[in-house]
């Protein structure tokens, strides 16, 4: 286990400081599991670690993007989902695309029937790592919304060909 805990956002109580300490080292220990193959054992961490801390998540860019590294790697894409509406009010959906033979493709995103579909490339995930730009744009389009704007619009933030 990691116990880093330089992604703490200093400006918490100290309360939800501890949280989120104990979130991002459970949060790391999943990726853990998931890069070694346990991916039901990751996600089964990845959804304890967000009960504890859901409404810290959307607080902090530096713990919702480790939040969704962890559960992408994990491959919990329907509590990632889940996430994504509690947090945004978007619906979506994660779907794994066909392998394209070494070539790692960034995210795709699309739209059906009102619902945002993202198509994952598995040699993006596997190559994923939590500095990865889709996550940092992601994250911050997911925690850093000015004050008036509608949880929907994050969206456009997120559009890739």
């Amino acid at each position: 286990m990691l116990t880093d805990t330089s992604c703490v956002d200093p400006r918490m109580p100290d309360a939800d400081l501890a949280s989120q300490a104990a979130a991002l080292e459970t949060l790391r220990e999943a990726v853990d599991l998931a890069r070694a193959g346990h991916c039901q054992r990751a996600r089964e961490l990845c959804a304890a670690a967000i009960f504890e801390v859901q409404p810290l998540i959307v607080a902090s860019k530096e713990l919702m993007r480790i939040t969704l590294h962890a559960l992408l790697l994990a491959r919990g894409f329907k509590l990632l989902s889940r996430l994504l509406m509690a947090v945004s009010g978007m619906d979506v959906q994660l779907t794994l695309t066909p392998d394209h033979e070494g070539y790692a493709a960034p995210p795709r995103r699309g739209e059906a029937a009102g619902r945002t579909i993202y198509f994952l490339d598995p040699n993006w995930l596997a190559r994923l790592s939590p500095d990865d730009a889709f996550l940092q744009s992601w994250s911050d389009a997911l925690t850093g919304r000015p004050p008036g704007r509608s949880t929907a619009e994050p969206a456009r933030c997120l559009e890739l060909a």
